[in-house]
């Protein structure tokens, strides 16, 4: 993860009445996301948190800081394995698992692909810095596999990432991460070299 996610992961509160709001709006955030996707009605968040729209302001200034928090603990273990992927053997093996967590972490909420790609334009988003992670260890893991000949030499990050972002957004819709999960075993067929 980068610095910046990192430090926001700093941010929750350390007086025990703030803390408490904070843990509740975001626990209210995964509810409502899981449910109606990451372009739910901040207002009704706050109703569930039971907190009013200042608070939940004051802790989350933007959708994408509330997305991230709602998000982190999935993110923190997704860069991990993303850490140790990078020493797994055959490389190939290694990216194909990489970009089926890629494609689990980013398919979480409905809307959330669009979310991300989104956010990755915009310098100093949170939201936006955790697809550039993600975009870092693909390319890594890319070239491990490109080196070894295991994957085609004329494929980039952007083509790679995008595909799973695709995939993601169909595994995103309700009922759909079966399909999404069997659309990537399908794509990665044309990721080895002669395809």
């Amino acid at each position: 993860m980068s610095t910046d996610i990192s430090a926001w992961e700093d941010r929750r509160p350390r007086r025990a009445d703030a803390r408490r709001n904070y843990d509740a709006i975001v626990q209210a955030a995964r509810q409502a996301f899981a449910r109606h996707g990451v372009g739910t009605s901040i207002d009704d968040i706050a109703r569930s948190a039971g907190v009013g729209n200042a608070t939940l302001y004051r802790h989350f200034p933007t959708r994408d800081d509330l997305v991230v928090a709602a998000l982190a603990e999935n993110m923190a273990a997704t860069h991990h394995r993303g850490l140790e992927l990078v020493q797994v053997d055959p490389p190939v093996a290694a990216l194909h698992e990489w970009l089926h967590l890629t494609v689990e972490q980013i398919s979480t909420y409905g809307g959330l692909p669009g979310s991300l790609l989104d956010s990755a334009a915009h310098a100093g988003s949170l939201l936006g810095a955790t697809c550039t992670d993600m975009q870092q260890t693909t390319q890594t893991l890319l070239t491990r596999a490109q080196r070894a000949g295991q994957v085609r030499d004329d494929l980039t990050m952007e083509e790679v990432f995008d595909l799973a972002a695709g995939v993601a957004w169909v595994a995103s819709r309700q009922g759909q991460h079966r399909r999404g999960a069997r659309l990537l075993d399908l794509a990665l067929t044309g990721l080895a070299p002669g395809a």
